[in-house]
């Protein structure tokens, strides 16, 4: 299995890297969270002009039909400028749900607008007090939804919401909601991470059904979301690496006593231990995406377990290196205005994207994975099974 990018990745890589650094200078996501839009416009312009917003999507809906690999690199090089463009939530995940389960005709009214860039769809799945896993308490009766969704990121600026809900025979769909409609209320605020989220609440809403209810809405999701778990590990990476980086340029900058701090083994250590965590969770997140790349192509592989194994394995490292970061800058690390106060709440948000660390391990222990020895190589006959 090869873990490095090709040379058009690179490319990619590079190209993401540039176009969203000049839109994120120092103070650029304290800059964009707190505007109206909750993201830097010209970034997203730029991202949408570059046909980045139609990654996912396919070339016969005006999209660049790419790959998991180019959908890792892509977010890696944005998550190293923190940048708050709703790149994954709003366009990429909606994206493979309408794939999955839309009809031809609304595949063919959604996908070439979301490829434009001309929108974005807020997946509305959460909700308040209840397990992620569990069935939705969102009830669907005829063409009309009832209850609460929170937190829905980026639900202030959507046009659309996807939401899960059951209807009155138990059967779980995803059901879409025009952002004006009537029936819908929403409360607005601030992730841990400064991003906009909010709770929405459903009375009534018109809703249409996404797809004719013949396909498994569960199963369309928890692939979704799964894609969507793999694809948050490179934005993990991106602010892993550029807070690292920043830290170990105020530990050779910042003195005291008279000399700098780098010149402290203590702190060299944990600098060190930090690098080794960032490189680990790299290639975990790198075969996780090769592994979701092989599963496209047909291999048969548990596309749920590898999601969740690569997304704690990340996740605990991306809890680490926000402590690390943070406490190695001291009291400045703390503050607002800090680029590092930033990557490292992003990184804690990350924890608890798509259900978060706590439904991965409930899934887990759920599930015959304990029980089989793990491997990073696909199909491997040789493994010895418990």
């Amino acid at each position: 299995m090869n873990l490095e990018f090709n040379e058009d990745q690179r490319l990619l890589f590079e190209t993401v890297d540039t176009a969203v650094g000049r839109g994120y200078p120092a103070g650029g996501r304290a800059a964009a969270t707190s505007s109206e839009l909750g993201w830097n416009d010209q970034v997203w312009n730029t991202l949408g002009e570059l046909g980045l917003t139609g990654l996912t999507i396919t070339g016969e809906h005006d999209g660049a039909d790419a790959g998991p690999v180019e959908v890792y690199a892509t977010l890696e090089a944005m998550g190293k400028h923190a940048a708050a463009e709703p790149l994954l939530d709003g366009v990429f995940l909606p994206s493979w749900l309408i794939a999955a389960l839309g009809t031809d005709d609304q595949v063919k009214q959604l996908l070439p607008v979301l490829a434009s860039g001309g929108t974005t769809i807020a997946v509305a799945h959460a909700e308040p007090a209840r397990p992620w896993g569990v069935a939705p308490s969102v009830t669907a009766t005829g063409s009309a939804l009832t209850g609460v969704k929170s937190p829905v990121r980026n639900a202030d600026q959507a046009d659309k919401f996807l939401v899960t809900a059951v209807d009155e025979n138990g059967r779980a769909g995803v059901y879409l909601v025009e952002a004006t409609a009537d029936g819908i209320s929403r409360t607005d605020g601030r992730a841990a991470d400064w991003g906009h989220t909010s709770q929405v609440e459903f009375s009534g809403t018109p809703a249409v059904l996404l797809g004719t209810g013949d396909a498994d809405a569960v199963a369309a999701l928890r692939t979704a979301f799964a894609r969507a778990r793999v694809a948050v590990t490179g934005e993990a990476i991106g602010l892993m690496e550029t807070g690292l980086a920043m830290t170990v340029e105020y530990l050779k900058s910042r003195k005291q006593f008279g000399v700098p701090l780098s010149t402290f083994q203590a702190l060299v250590h944990r600098a060190a231990d930090l690098y080794a965590k960032v490189e680990l969770a790299r290639s975990l997140a790198l075969w996780a995406t090769a592994s979701v790349e092989a599963f496209d192509a047909g291999a048969e592989v548990d596309l749920e377990t590898t999601a969740d194994d690569a997304f704690v394995f990340i996740c605990d490292a991306a809890t680490a290196a926000a402590e690390e970061i943070v406490q190695l800058h001291g009291g400045i690390g703390m503050t607002y205005e800090s680029e590092v106060a930033h990557h490292a709440a992003r990184l804690i948000a990350i924890t608890e994207s798509f259900g978060g660390v706590s439904a991965a391990r409930r899934r887990a222990l759920g599930s015959e994975s304990l029980l089989r020895a793990p491997s990073a190589l696909l199909n491997n006959a040789d493994v010895v099974t418990a």
